[in-house]
């Protein structure tokens, strides 16, 4: 456990709760085929040819319709009807002497404007981690996330550093919302397409470890032929906390078909999931 101890900066954990909390609710950046957080990684050499051809993206937010330059990090906006064309949105980022290329920024919507106000977009720099958020209105500016400051251990209650991690390192227990099976099921697209970005979540290597928690919890809201697959995958993790969330998803969904996958965890070296398992099925005779 002690490798997988990290330091988590605060101010990022509402931005964290609002953005997977609309991961499977927002239907458009369900059906624009969202890819982890909603957009095509760095391209490998071998299909770069096809990336080349995917250098803007595009995103609905309410009644307007966002055009981001993945290369260069420009956004601009229209309505949805095509009115006044294209505006610039905010201001181009630097790119801080990084090298170019397609895939390199995303653009999110946080929150939808259906009940007032303008849309709230999130843009991304994959390639220095920095992150800017704005309003989709006229003369809406770009304002960065800044880094918080060093969480202190004596900020959490007892027991919430974890045993043997290095000096000063905490784990912050933080707890991503689970979006209810009715609003899944009642956001716009095919239940396929809805449970691709929660499995990509669950897969995608280098996401933060609370993303994935949340996707293996996330995914006992669907049916259990879509559901389980990828939760036996999980069963596998080599985080502990990812293995004991996709136990208790499985618990819930009582497909008897899992109960062995379980209990062969039962002499695993980390003593939550040995308690997970010793929960989620009756002991054996």
């Amino acid at each position: 456990m002690a490798n997988r101890s990290r330091r988590f900066k605060p101010s990022l954990n509402p931005l964290m709760t609002r953005l997977l909390g609309l991961l499977v609710a927002i239907g458009a950046m369900v059906a624009l085929g969202a890819m982890g957080c909603g957009q095509t990684p760095k391209p490998s050499p071998a299909d770069n040819s096809v990336e080349q051809e995917r250098r803007f993206q595009f995103v609905r937010a309410t009644k307007l319709i966002l055009r981001l330059d993945t290369q260069l990090g420009v956004v601009w906006k229209v309505a949805e009807n095509g009115d006044g064309g294209w505006a610039m949105l905010g201001a181009t980022p630097d790119d801080a002497g990084e090298p170019n290329w397609n895939g390199r920024y995303g653009l999110f919507p946080l929150k939808s404007g259906m009940l007032g106000g303008s849309p709230q977009l999130l843009r991304v720099d994959r390639a220095t981690g920095r992150a800017w958020l704005a309003v989709a209105r006229e003369g809406s500016q770009w304002t960065p996330i800044l880094d918080g400051p060093p969480v202190e251990p004596e900020a959490f209650p007892a027991g919430a550093a974890t045993e043997g991690a290095n000096p000063g390192s905490v784990v912050l227990p933080v707890v991503l919302p689970v979006v209810p099976k009715a609003t899944v099921e009642a956001a716009p697209g095919e239940e396929a397409e809805k449970i691709l970005v929660v499995t990509q979540a669950l897969e995608k290597p280098g996401l933060a470890l609370e993303i994935k928690v949340w996707a293996a919890h996330q995914l006992a809201v669907f049916s259990p032929e879509s559901a389980v697959p990828p939760l036996l995958v999980a069963l596998e993790s080599e985080h502990p906390e990812v293995v004991v969330a996709a136990i208790q998803s499985l618990k819930k969904i009582g497909q008897t078909s899992t109960i062995p996958k379980i209990l062969a965890l039962g002499q695993h070296p980390n003593p939550d999931v040995r308690a997970a398992v010793q929960t989620a099925v009756a002991p054996v005779p």
